[in-house]
């Protein structure tokens, strides 16, 4: 049985020397997986960074915090650790599916480094498409302008509670967008 799963990211930058930040996958059901890879104890951040992505991580910001390096609550994994570690925990995840599909947003960056967490597209778990499915792209077929912000897209009921520019947030509103917009139309 196909499974879908919802993407986002927080990565660095935009540009080849992108970092991943945090990573957050969404099933229909709304079991997810929420990550976010450790600070280099080097690492600086931009201004726009600090403000509108750090701000809305709930660890990487003061990893001091921080009470497990990976938990699962009900439908919830949460982890924090090195990329290794969020590997592992992302592949003992998505073990329980059998033919996953992704959609991404725009995933010029969420699909590359969702990708690399495994050394590449052809060494991604067993079960997970090579190719990812593209939102942005879906929303253009079916008439909508891809740059519409996504928190229009969707009823107030509809919407996750969060911020943007938090992964899972993300993850969950592009999973709202897909089933008010997208879903029907490819069944």
């Amino acid at each position: 049985m196909l499974t879908t799963l919802f993407l986002d990211t927080e990565f660095t930058e935009l540009s080849r020397d992108a970092r991943l930040l945090s990573i957050a996958l969404v099933d229909v059901t709304g079991r997810h997986f929420y990550a976010e890879v450790e600070k280099n104890k080097d690492q600086k951040w931009n201004p726009w960074l600090t403000e509108h992505v750090i701000a809305n991580m709930l660890w990487l910001n003061d990893p001091n915090q921080l009470p497990f390096r990976c938990a699962t609550n009900g439908n919830a994994t949460q982890v924090y650790g090195d990329k290794q570690a969020v590997r592992n925990a992302l592949i003992e995840w998505l073990s329980i599916y059998q033919d996953i599909e992704v959609w991404a947003d725009c995933p010029a960056y969420d699909w590359v480094l969702f990708c690399d967490l495994f050394g590449g597209s052809l060494a991604l778990p067993q079960g997970v498409s090579y190719m990812v499915m593209d939102f942005a792209t879906a929303l253009r077929v079916t008439g909508w302008d891809p740059h519409t912000p996504r928190s229009t897209l969707v009823p107030d009921s509809a919407k996750p509670k969060g911020m943007a520019h938090n992964a899972l947030y993300d993850a969950l509103l592009l999973k709202a967008c897909y089933e008010h917009h997208i879903q029907q139309e490819i069944q």
